[in-house]
């Protein structure tokens, strides 16, 4: 993409190289969630620092970006590009910016093609990998809605007293069996327990106030945009800002 393009409602489908990964692994904790920040950024600004050329004959980085992050000491090599009017951000790799280092290492991925889908990693399965909270990164990690659990387990925690059946619909199966397994005190059900239960399994530091708009936001509607990496539509909200999301 050429500089002042912009993704569809900036919004986009961000997925990393295996070996991007790598390298987020050399870093300290704070430096990747700061590098994660600057990647997320792409979805507003899909140009970054500059477009790249082929500077001689051995180069093949034509069609690519970089961005420079943490302080400028290290650069992201990126593709963007729009996909059946979806946005997709491709982080290939990232390194030092002495030597050049980081564009060797470009060149040799490009090569030796290492660009297939299988070695693609959705921006929330790092998040997972890398034990980052996504309100770390400037994400909501709760505005999607998960698979629900089969009816049959709905009723049951509904029957069993421990959630009523709206909150029961719009929890997952793992949340639901969380739910319905730290529900209970000495007396009997006790509901607050159960929600903090279900929610706790999916992140943990949920207060009542988060579980509110928690559930609130995953009975509006959905994004749906069919992603072609992943086959699947987005189920995060509709409207959501930044990068898309396949999987739960």
């Amino acid at each position: 993409m050429r500089s002042g393009d912009r993704f569809p409602n900036d919004q986009a489908q961000v997925i990393f190289n295996d070996v991007f990964l790598e390298y987020l692994e050399t870093l300290t904790p704070p430096h990747r969630e700061q590098v994660l920040v600057d990647v997320i950024s792409l979805c507003v600004n899909p140009v970054g620092s500059h477009p790249l050329s082929n500077r001689n004959s051995k180069d093949q980085l034509a069609g690519w970006n970089t961005i420079d992050v943490l302080q400028r000491q290290h650069r992201v090599i990126f593709g963007t590009r729009i996909e059946d009017g979806v946005g997709v951000v491709e982080v290939l790799c990232g390194g030092p910016r002495r030597a050049d280092a980081v564009y060797d290492m470009a060149n040799l991925l490009i090569a030796t093609g290492r660009l297939s889908a299988e070695e693609a990693t959705e921006i929330w399965q790092v998040l997972q990998l890398l034990e980052v909270v996504a309100e770390h990164v400037g994400l909501d990690g709760w505005d999607f809605r998960p698979p629900q659990a089969p009816p049959g387990m709905v009723k049951a925690a509904v029957a069993a007293g421990i959630l009523g059946v709206e909150i029961a619909s719009t929890l997952s199966l793992d949340e639901l069996e969380a739910a319905m397994e730290g529900g209970w005190t000495a007396s009997g059900p006790d509901p607050a327990a159960a929600l903090k239960a279900a929610l706790h399994r999916s992140r943990s530091g949920v207060d009542a106030v988060d579980a509110t708009r928690v559930l609130s936001g995953r009975s509006q509607d959905r994004c749906d945009i069919l992603l072609r990496r992943s086959k699947a539509p987005c189920i995060r909200r509709k409207g959501h800002p930044g990068p898309h999301r396949s999987r739960v």
